[in-house]
């Protein structure tokens, strides 16, 4: 049996200009391990995200392209997603669906039949989901391409969520997604 206690702290700051939004976070910033599975205890699990997008507005359509790159401090490892979503303003609420691509910069080394190679990650994910009220459901499924996989099918997310203290009349007059969506 085994009892471990684990504290950290997350940051984050975001700008929002118009429909144009930036942001960064790092996460697990006092960088305290988690000897949680292990003997071998990791004492750096930082993460930096940086993300920038804009909302392009078209009446009862928004198109959102955004861009996000991760770093892992410890392994050093960097990933690049390619992100679009589309919003559809009903009567009743929103349904917006879209796709993200997620790359790696490096690759891991594999040896199959004599032969070496390298391969990327690589993440095709669509995505789906509907705002009604102050209640979001979403559901996305991600799919992991190339010779080498954990597993031959895929990841299923599903997200429910609500908007605590933010009714519809006190939106901002933006379509800006961090502090609306």
């Amino acid at each position: 049996r085994n009892s471990v206690g684990y504290f950290n702290v997350d940051f984050g700051a975001s700008y929002s200009y118009l429909e144009f939004y930036a942001h960064f976070s790092v996460l697990n910033l006092l960088g305290s391990g988690r000897d949680l599975y292990t003997a071998i205890e990791f004492d750096n699990l930082r993460r930096y995200l940086f993300s920038v997008g804009y909302v392009f507005d078209r009446g009862n359509w928004q198109f959102e392209p955004s861009v996000l790159l991760q770093i892992a401090e410890f392994t050093e490892e960097r990933s690049v997603d390619l992100n679009a979503k589309v919003y559809r303003q009903m009567e009743w609420g929103t349904v917006w669906a879209g796709l993200s691509y997620r790359r790696s910069f490096s690759g891991a080394q594999f040896l199959v039949d004599g032969s070496s190679g390298e391969q990327r990650l690589q993440l095709f994910t669509p995505l789906v989901g509907v705002n009604v009220g102050s209640f979001m459901v979403g559901y996305n499924y991600s799919y992991q391409s190339g010779d080498i996989r954990l597993d031959n099918g895929g990841f299923h997310q599903i997200t429910l969520g609500y908007d605590f203290g933010q009714l519809a009349a006190k939106r901002y007059d933006c379509k800006c997604p961090a502090v609306n969506y």
